[in-house]
């Protein structure tokens, strides 16, 4: 009997081979679509899981309470990861993480990694990070050489990767051998680990030992970061014992502030752990955290996968329901031989599951080619071996029986409950109530098309927007060189006299050269973490506890960057003071401390730091406003001031039609100022404009789908258009043998298309408002949604199905009217 209905089903499907091809692309194109989508939210949701101890793993938050409270950062205080293994015996293990960037070097021919035999290899790494011993009671690593018992137990020591090892020791065995790190240190391996996954928050290169950590700052910035509860640049993971309730540590958290902070920690923050669970996808607002993406995505790609899949189900409905109108002698035929109901639903479900099948099988291969382009827009690099997992075949069997079930059901009952008399008479017997469902599968599919287009035009042109906007400076054409890489001490980058005067001789060589606009120095550029500093403003209090976004930099930098002076003057080095006692500060800044206009605020004093050990001097400038920061929140008030010690990156303008030939001469001037430190460039627009990733990945790949969603929108369109034509053979007959022309007939058929159209376009608008405004909400500079993007989603509408239809009107108007009023 099976066998029956699928050689029944097979022959169908070939007869039909044109109603079949076209079944079978819109269905294999909706589920690979869908497919791509399940296996990049497959990925996304499964971060960090490979943890054997993942739901007993927490960050330790440090969170802001003032001002409105609930401000987290995922880094706490050095000093907090010893508190915890001292005083809160709950927790089974804890560990901290320090990211500080520099060179490494071994040398090739030398066991040991030095010598003069073979050339050195030395690279400026980023990726690496001092680290507790502890972390891998916490984190689950592959050893390759050595073991967690030895590794990072002596403090010359190194844990680096696979790749790393590959990298710097080629095939030779990497443990017992010796890497440099900043010219000075060396650092024996005292073990090699693989890669951690891609499907992980933690990554690191190079892994030395925390304690490492103080010999390599200075010795001030050593003992503060010991004691200090107030600056928080420490990742620290706590593992608690199996069954351990959050709540109590909270608590003890809490305490950890209250005993060890002074009265500002005391006032201003806590402590909350913060589950693995949610690092990936529910820490977005967290500031520091590794992961940028959100749990709102995820949503809104798993609706648009829905959506998507619903379109290419309702083409595969109304194809079907087009082509049964064919088929009308072949079921009066088996309805008379006997055949019934049952028999017949389960002759066109078989067809629809099989041509499901076939669709699952197009579908995966599709969604293998679609992987270089989803990888390409979110940077991911899954593999077609992703597809071959448990997982992935289950959601593809999944999406076969639902569509073949969800495609073929309908139609099967549609097709089987046409009346015996009518089919005899050559007519289907179905009434307004069959219409009715198609036209609403075509608004459903229209609305869907028109709602993604709005959603892709509103997005792009935020991110657009945010691209685009003026911030206040000039972000073009700005090179941005690192001395000392990523991630260097903000307190103190241990710039003394003699370094001083070298960059100092890098700058007028700089300037020497004709396609060079302008040089200074910086201890953070826009788009990079600004440290918050206490000021005391004339007027305020130490207790106020005002804290401001701090930057030092050297006397150009705001004409390099062309930030405009609204009152006063810049630093300048002509008074030979302003290194000592002179602060510049923005418009919001005058705001936060009341002293009325810029002009106002010009020669008031005061302290940035304590009234104890802080740095005293005049506000001798204010600049105005710019964005120095991502534009999802306002300008926050800023302070700068001429500290020569935090001085980490020089700021080149350049002409950028002359980059090439500006960067080679800039490279060979860095070679000959600083031949220890290795070349590394960045463009700061390209910098600012990373920031935004999350939403160019969004705005990319619901344009995408908009895309297909409109693709699979005229299939179904055309399908109807086909089913109608169909229908209103004998009317378009005499409509002919009456004089009517071509264009009548286009029109006669388009005008039903129009309204349904324009009632999906009334359907979309709301909702596409709504959801657009809720996802603009969260940057506090955004575009306006305008009438006309509304307007011009429905003329493509109108315009796609127009064209569509106008096809079908095309080809019914061409059949002569004599043939087809002989067949009524």
């Amino acid at each position: 009997m099976i066998k029956s209905l699928i050689k029944t089903a097979w022959r169908n499907l070939v007869r039909h081979r044109g109603a079949t091809l076209v079944k079978l692309a819109g269905l294999s194109i909706g589920m690979a679509c869908c497919m791509l989508i399940l296996v990049y939210l497959t990925d996304e949701l499964s971060y960090n899981r490979f943890n054997a101890h993942y739901n007993d793993i927490y960050r330790v938050n440090f969170v802001q309470t003032q001002e409105g409270g609930g401000h987290p950062y995922a880094t706490a205080p050095t000093s907090v990861g010893p508190a915890i293994a001292h005083e809160i015996p709950q927790v089974a293990a804890v560990a901290r993480l320090y990211s500080r960037g520099g060179i490494m070097e071994a040398k090739e021919g030398n066991g040991q990694g030095g010598g003069a035999q073979g050339s050195p290899k030395r690279f400026l790494e980023s990726n690496l990070f001092f680290a507790d011993s502890s972390l891998f009671d916490i984190f689950s690593v592959q050893w390759i050489e050595g073991g967690a018992a030895e590794a990072l137990t002596d403090p010359g020591s190194v844990v680096l990767t696979d790749q790393m090892a590959q990298k710097y020791f080629g095939n030779q065995p990497a443990l017992g051998k010796t890497l440099l790190y900043e010219n000075k240190l060396p650092l024996r391996v005292s073990g090699v680990v693989k890669r951690m996954p891609d499907a992980s928050d933690l990554q690191f290169d190079f892994l030395v030992p925390f304690e490492t950590l103080y010999s390599v700052e200075t010795k001030d910035v050593g003992d503060f970061l010991r004691s200090n509860w107030l600056f928080n640049p420490t990742f620290t993971f706590v593992r608690l014992h199996p069954g351990q309730e959050r709540a109590p540590i909270n608590s003890a958290l809490h305490r950890l502030i209250v005993k060890y902070g002074d009265d500002r920690v005391r006032k201003l923050y806590t402590l909350t752990l913060q589950p693995l669970a949610e690092l990936h996808l529910h820490a977005s607002n967290v500031e520091g955290n590794p992961s940028t993406s959100n749990i709102l995505y995820i949503y809104i790609f798993g609706g648009i996968a829905a959506l998507i899949l619903l379109i290419a189900n309702i083409n595969f409905i109304n194809l079907s329901n087009a082509q049964s109108l064919t088929r009308i002698n072949e079921i009066g035929i088996r309805k008379v031989s006997g055949a019934g109901t049952g028999q017949l639903m389960g002759q066109f479900l078989g067809e629809s599951l099989l041509l499901s099948l076939g669709s699952c099988l197009l579908a995966w291969g599709l969604t293998a080619l679609g992987l270089p382009l989803l990888n390409g827009i979110t940077g991911k690099t899954l593999g077609v071996g992703s597809l071959l997992g448990i997982q992935t075949i289950g959601l593809f069997a999944l999406l076969l029986v639902c569509s073949g079930l969800l495609a073929g059901l309908y139609p099967a009952i549609f097709i089987t409950r046409f009346k015996l008399t009518a089919l005899l008479k050559g007519h289907t017997g179905q009434g307004s109530g069959g219409r009715f469902i198609r036209q609403a599968l075509i608004v459903t599919q229209f609305a869907i098309a028109i709602a993604l287009i709005i959603g892709a035009v509103v997005i792009g042109r935020q991110l657009n927007y945010l691209r685009n906007k003026p911030l206040g400076f000039d972000k073009e054409g700005v090179l941005v060189l690192r001395l000392f890489g990523d991630n260097v001490s903000p307190l103190n980058a241990g710039v003394d006299g003699p370094l001083r005067a070298r960059m100092n001789s890098f700058e007028n060589d700089l300037r020497q050269y004709h396609a060079v606009r302008g040089v200074s120095l910086t201890s953070v550029l826009p788009g990079e973490f600004f440290v918050l500093g206490l000021v005391i403003p004339q007027g305020r209090q130490e207790q106020d506890n005002i804290f401001l976004e701090w930057a030092s930099v050297d006397y150009d930098l705001l004409s390099t960057l062309g930030v405009p002076i609204v009152a006063g003057r810049d630093f300048s080095k002509q008074t030979g003071t302003d290194h000592l006692q002179a602060f510049i500060i923005n418009e919001s800044a005058v705001r936060l401390f009341g002293w009325g206009s810029p002009s106002a605020a010009i020669g008031k004093t005061m302290v940035r730091g304590d009234n104890k050990d802080g740095k005293r001097g005049q506000v001798i400038g204010v600049m105005k406003d710019f964005n120095f920061d991502k534009l999802d929140k306002p300008v926050q008030p800023m302070i700068m001031d001429v500290n020569v010690p935090r001085f980490t990156e020089f700021a080149v303008r350049v002409q950028t039609e002359q980059a090439p030939a500006t960067l080679d001469y800039i490279h060979r001037t860095w070679d000959k100022h600083f031949p220890e430190r290795i070349f590394d460039y960045s463009w700061l627009n390209e910098n600012i404009d990373v920031q935004y990733k999350a939403q160019e990945s969004l705005s990319k790949l619901v344009g995408y789908f908009a895309a297909v969603a409109i693709f699979l929108s005229c299939m179904g369109l055309f399908s109807l258009a086909s089913f109608m034509a169909i229908q209103r053979t004998r009317e378009i007959g005499i409509r002919k043998v009456l004089g009517a022309g071509t264009g009548r007939i286009i029109v006669l058929l388009f005008r039903d298309f129009l309204r349904l159209v324009l009632i999906a376009l009334l359907i979309a608008s709301p909702v596409a408002w709504v959801g657009m405004n809720g996802w603009l909400h969260d940057f506090a500079y955004r575009v306006g949604i305008s009438w006309w993007i509304f307007v011009a989603a429905g003329g493509v509408a109108v315009a796609i199905s127009l064209i569509t239809v106008g096809y079908q009107g095309w080809q019914a108007a061409r059949v002569n009217p004599v043939k087809s009023l002989r067949s009524e």
